[in-house]
C-alpha cells in the first residue's frame, strides 16, 4: 500500500464519524497516531476568551487514554478548565501552526502538567464558521520531536480531519434540535386541531369543510357553532337554528401564525354578547388581539350570522376576500373587504351588512390560499374560476366542495399548496 492509499484510507475511515461528540477527540487520535506516535492530544479551546489564555476541552495521554473526555467541547457550560500561564500564552499567541519547545523550568507549569509534561508541543490552530475557536496541541517528551514538521501540510491536514470530525457533529446537533422543534410545532397543531369545530349539529343548515394546512400547523381558522342557545329572543319558535361561521387567516403561515390564531380563538371565547354581532364580536376580539408589543401580524376575517326567524344573513369581511353567495346558478360576491383587518388599528369598530336569504341557497367562504394557489407556470387558481365551479357545481355541500378541491389539487399538482388552504360550503336548508 502507498502512503498516498494509507492515507486515503486513514481519511476514509476518519468520515466515518457518527456525530458523537464524546468520541471525537479519541477519533482524531487514532487517526494521528501514524503521523505521532506516542504523543498527546489536547483539544484547547480559545473562542471567547482574552488572547494568551485558553480552556482544555478534552486531553488523550500518549499511550490513548482518554484523560479529559470531550463532554463539552464547544465550553457552552463555562466549566472546561481555564489556563493562562507561559505555556497556554506561547501555544495560542498567533494563529500560525508552530512548533515549541518546552525548557525543563516552563514543565512545571499548569498546562504542561496537564499535558504531561513535554519536552516539545507541536499546535495547530482550528478553523471552524470562519473563526478560530480551538487549538490542536500535540505533545511529546522527546525535545526534537516536531522538528523538520512540514507546518502547511501539518495545517491542511489537522484541519481537514478536523472538518470531517465537526460536520456530523453539527449535523447530528441540528438534526436533535429540528426534531425536538418538530414535536413542539405537532403538539402546537395538536391543540390546534382540537379548536376547531367538531361538526357541530345545527337545524336548517347543511355544510362540509375543507382545511389543509401547508405545513404541520396552520395561520387559517375557522368557526362554526350552534347559537340558539345564547342568542335566540324569549320565546323562539323557528323550525331552525341561529348559526354563526367565522373563516379567518392571519398573515403568514406555519407555528407563529398557528399562534395568533389560537389566541384570536381563545379571545373570541371570552365575548359575552352585547352589541349587533358578528360585528360586536369582532370589534371586540380586535380590541384585545393587540398587546403590550407589537404582534407583527394581522387576521382577516369573514363572520357572518344567520337568522332563521327574520332569513337575515348579517356578515361582514375584515380584510378578507369576498364569500360567494349562490341562489339557482346566479353567483354573487359578498363583502368585498370594505372593513380592514383584525389587528391593525385598535379601536375600530366593525360594522354589519346583512341579507336576505331563502332554502336552497349556498354561501362559500374560502381563504386566500385557495384562490392564490399556483400551478406550474405560476398561474393562480383565480376567485373566477372559484366562482364558475360554484354556479356549475352540485348544490349538495360536501359534493360542491368535493369538486373544487378535486379542481385545486389538480391545479397545483398536489394535495398541499404553498399557503394554508380553508374552505367552507354552507346550504340553507330552513
Amino acid at each position: 500500500m502507498t502512503a498516498v492509499t494509507e492515507l486515503f484510507e486513514r481519511v476514509r475511515r476518519l468520515s466515518a464519524f457518527d456525530g458523537d461528540a464524546r468520541a471525537a477527540l479519541p477519533a482524531l487520535h487514532a487517526h494521528f497516531a501514524a503521523d505521532f506516535p506516542d504523543c498527546s492530544v489536547a483539544l484547547l479551546l480559545v473562542r471567547g476568551e482574552p488572547p494568551g489564555r485558553c480552556r482544555l476541552a478534552g486531553l488523550i495521554g500518549p499511550d490513548g487514554t482518554e484523560h479529559v473526555p470531550n463532554l463539552d467541547p464547544n465550553g457552552e457550560r463555562g466549566e472546561l478548565p481555564l489556563f493562562d500561564d507561559a505555556l497556554a500564552r506561547r501555544i495560542v499567541e498567533n494563529v500560525a501552526p508552530h512548533v515549541i519547545a518546552v525548557p525543563p523550568p516552563e514543565r512545571a507549569s499548569p498546562l504542561a502538567q496537564a499535558l504531561f509534561a513535554p519536552a516539545s508541543v507541536l499546535a495547530v490552530p482550528l478553523a471552524n464558521a470562519g473563526a478560530l475557536s480551538h487549538w490542536l496541541a500535540f505533545g511529546s517528551t522527546l525535545a526534537r520531536r516536531f522538528t523538520g514538521t512540514d507546518l502547511e501540510r501539518a495545517l491542511l491536514h489537522v484541519n481537514l480531519a478536523a472538518s470531517l470530525i465537526v460536520r456530523p457533529i453539527a449535523l447530528k446537533e441540528l438534526t436533535r434540535e429540528s426534531e425536538r422543534r418538530r414535536h413542539e410545532i405537532e403538539s402546537l397543531a395538536e391543540i390546534q386541531k382540537r379548536l376547531l369545530p367538531d361538526n357541530p349539529r345545527i337545524r336548517g343548515l347543511a355544510y362540509a369543510v375543507h382545511w389543509q394546512p401547508a405545513a404541520t400547523a396552520a395561520g387559517d381558522y375557522y368557526e362554526m357553532t350552534n347559537l340558539t342557545a345564547a342568542l335566540a329572543p324569549p320565546g323562539y319558535d323557528a323550525p331552525a337554528d341561529l348559526w354563526g361561521v367565522i373563516v379567518a387567516d392571519v398573515s403568514g403561515h406555519g407555528a407563529a401564525a398557528a399562534m395568533e390564531a389560537v389566541q384570536f380563538d381563545a379571545i373570541l371565547r371570552t365575548y359575552r354578547g352585547g352589541g349587533d354581532p358578528p360585528a360586536a364580536a369582532m370589534s371586540y376580539a380586535n380590541r384585545y388581539f393587540f398587546s403590550r408589543r407589537s404582534r407583527g401580524h394581522f387576521m382577516t376575517v369573514f363572520a357572518m350570522l344567520y337568522r332563521p326567524d327574520t332569513r337575515l344573513l348579517h356578515y361582514l369581511s375584515a380584510g378578507h376576500p369576498p364569500a360567494l353567495h349562490r341562489r339557482g346558478r346566479t353567483v354573487r360576491l359578498l363583502g368585498e373587504a370594505d372593513q380592514i383587518p383584525i389587528g391593525v388599528l385598535r379601536d375600530y369598530q366593525y360594522h354589519n351588512h346583512s341579507l336576505a336569504l331563502a332554502p336552497g341557497d349556498l354561501l362559500v367562504l374560502y381563504t386566500d390560499g385557495v384562490v392564490e394557489a399556483r400551478d406550474g407556470r405560476d398561474a393562480p387558481f383565480g376567485l373566477d374560476r372559484l366562482r364558475e365551479l360554484v354556479a356549475a357545481g352540485p348544490a349538495e355541500p360536501e359534493a360542491l366542495r368535493d369538486d373544487i378541491v378535486a379542481a385545486l389539487r389538480a391545479h397545483q399538482q398536489g394535495a398541499v399548496g404553498s399557503d394554508d388552504q380553508t374552505l367552507v360550503v354552507l346550504r340553507i336548508d330552513a
